[in-house]
């Protein structure tokens, strides 16, 4: 395993090495860079390529064309240019997941089972990016631009919304649990950690960043998962008077509730 492991990061930094050098030499990209795990320099072994590429205005309606926001295909144009690297195993075209402006396709690439997240990004409106590793740059780019804080109202009701949404699920949890719905209870947790990442930041007047860390495990007895629930359950409470104190609204005994149905095991 280890040894697949150590092959698997020669061949992305090879792949990685080809995309840079083939760009540089490109006269339709300006600039390149690493996103995600690696541009917080956080990355690791598995992980994959967050690349965000600046595009020429001159050929940006054609590499950033957007005929459809998503399916799993792509155009002829880009995917020529994602082919030069190696065989399309899969493609699919998320372009919301590109917040600048331009393109996102995940490509995976059949020879090396690397997959690439392609983001495209007009030069019109491209802009630096915090958190990233810079691969090549041959124009000066704007910086970023500067967020204004969100709204502490909004940001309260949103907190209010991730509560209730929270003890909606907590409370389906603990019945899928009698009902012993093993995976349907994992693929859930994911649900209620996210909640309570999201009521942390809104309580801190910030937008919860995107991550696919995770705290949780495989939880193989019944043991295991609920106590996994009941401390997830623990830390939504433990925030929900910050939450009132705030002018912010919270359901009124939902952890009783949960204990009931867990009761039923």
């Amino acid at each position: 395993m280890t040894h697949n492991r150590v092959a698997y990061v020669e061949a992305r930094n090879i792949l990685l090495e080809r995309i840079m050098a083939n760009l540089r030499g490109d006269g339709r990209f300006l600039a390149a860079w690493l996103a995600g795990s690696f541009g917080r320099g956080s990355q690791n072994m598995l992980s994959d390529l967050d690349l965000h590429v600046v595009v020429a205005d001159a050929y940006s309606d054609v590499l950033c064309a957007r005929p459809w926001s998503g399916g799993a295909k792509t155009t002829a144009e880009r995917l020529a240019l994602f082919s030069q690297f190696g065989t399309p195993a899969v493609v699919y075209d998320a372009h919301a997941n590109n917040l600048i402006g331009g393109t996102f396709t995940y490509v995976l690439y059949k020879e090396s089972a690397l997959n690439v997240d392609w983001m495209l990004i007009p030069q019109s409106v491209a802009h630096l990016e915090p958190a990233t590793l810079m691969l090549f740059s041959k124009t000066e780019l704007p910086a970023p631009p500067v967020e204004p804080p969100p709204d502490r109202e909004q940001c309260i009701e949103h907190a209010s919304q991730q509560v209730g949404f929270f003890w909606m699920i907590a409370a389906g949890q603990a019945m899928a649990l009698v009902r012993e719905r093993s995976v349907q209870f994992h693929a859930l947790l994911l649900w209620l950690e996210n909640n309570i990442r999201e009521v942390r930041a809104a309580l801190h007047g910030e937008r919860a960043s995107f991550t696919k860390e995770t705290a949780l495990q495989l939880y193989c007895t019944q043991e295991e998962q609920v106590a996994a629930l009941r401390h997830l359950c623990d830390e939504m409470e433990a925030l929900m008077p910050q939450l009132v104190e705030a002018g912010g609204y919270v359901p009124a005994s939902p952890r009783a509730v949960v204990e009931m149905r867990l009761a039923m095991l």
